[in-house]
């Protein structure tokens, strides 16, 4: 009799055992990371493995226990049926819905995004919204708060304070989940900054200088040139006007770039652009930092955001050439011809001026 009853003791503690864990387990199937969060682009790749889906699962914050999901897959005969493809989790979900949403196939229909080189921010501002991503306004709030990303870009450390990411949100066509907020389109803009930048960090011929003065020169090399064979010979230009020697021959240390004029200028309602292609006597002079027509060198930051070869002619002027001095060519072709002394500039700012008096 004493052993009947130690087995319905241990039969009713194993049964105690199984329903505690059961419960245990129907709780954590239940349960969710958290309360509230921001949705979460989750890709799943061809033939990726439900460990490695789990495991990546619980680093994004998806779920609590990747072991737990893995034997649920298992459990239910899952391990082929989860799609690949690109999906928006949230930590808000539990793992039976995430497990029918990777069933399902139903991926996200990204937003797919072109922003050429040579925008300011307010113009990739437009282009976002226009994709039907974020307003102008929540782009331009994350975007002007270069603080906000210092610490998590090394290549931000010589951002000074105040400034915005102007010039560091690096043209190219990305691919947005479409429900994206500013500061997440911001960081991949960022990134790829960050990607494209290390192919030339370590190359840089201009002694003394920073990142800083690396992505406005280029900015400004960006606005300036219209051949990228050309961008090498602009960049030598601006650089040999900010060194002491030639202070004499041009201007002083001025820098003497229009398109650093136009952003100082801003937005022009009346051909509604942010870059006006004349400039009057008056707007050349006026009294600005960025206007480097009176402000000696570079001006205070980036004025438009400058693709890899401008980022590469700025790190890698032409050294071989003295120039000072550029004049747009009769060829039309966006060409230039390049001077090192102020007569030649002369015979050559005649030569245009003759062209464009003959132009119909």
């Amino acid at each position: 009799m004493r052993h009947v009853r130690a087995l319905l003791l241990g039969l009713s503690l194993i049964a105690l055992v199984i329903s505690c864990a059961g419960y245990v387990l129907l709780s954590e199937l239940r349960a969710t990371p958290a309360t509230a969060g921001d949705p979460v682009e989750f890709i799943v790749a061809p033939g990726e493995t439900a460990d490695a889906i789990a495991t990546r699962l619980g680093e994004a914050g998806l779920i609590r226990q990747p072991a737990l999901f893995r034997a649920l897959v298992r459990w239910r005969g899952l391990d082929q049926q989860i799609q690949a493809g690109r999906y928006v989790l949230s930590p808000t979900m539990t793992m039976s819905d995430i497990l029918i949403v990777l069933q399902s196939g139903r991926v996200v229909n990204d937003v797919q995004v072109t922003i050429p080189e040579g925008l300011r921010l307010e113009e990739i501002a437009t282009i976002i919204a226009a994709a039907g991503l974020v307003s102008e306004e929540e782009f331009l709030a994350v975007a002007r708060d270069g603080e906000r990303f210092r610490a998590d870009y090394f290549l931000l450390s010589s951002l000074p304070p105040g400034s915005t990411l102007e010039g560091y949100l690096f043209p190219d066509t990305y691919r947005f989940a479409p429900s994206a907020n500013a500061e997440t389109i911001v960081r991949k803009l960022l990134d790829r900054f960050v990607e494209q930048y290390s192919t030339i960090e370590r190359s840089v011929r201009v002694p003394g200088v920073t990142v800083h003065q690396i992505v406005t020169m280029a900015s400004i090399i960006q606005r300036e040139a219209a051949l990228l064979s050309e961008m090498p010979q602009i960049s030598a230009v601006f650089w040999n006007r900010l060194k002491p020697q030639y202070a004499p021959i041009f201007g002083g240390g001025l820098l003497g770039a229009d398109a650093t004029v136009q952003y100082a200028l801003g937005f022009d309602a009346s051909e509604g652009t942010w870059w006006q292609r004349e400039l009057t006597l008056d707007e050349l002079a006026i009294q600005s930092p960025y206007n480097t027509r009176v402000t000696p060198g570079l001006p205070p930051g980036p004025i438009a955001a400058p693709g890899l070869a401008a980022l590469t002619a700025a790190a890698q002027p032409d050294e071989s050439v003295p120039y000072l001095f550029f004049v747009a060519s009769c060829a039309l072709d966006g060409s230039h011809k390049f001077a090192t002394t102020i007569e030649e500039f002369r015979v050559y700012e005649a030569e245009w001026l003759a062209c464009q008096s003959n132009q119909p």
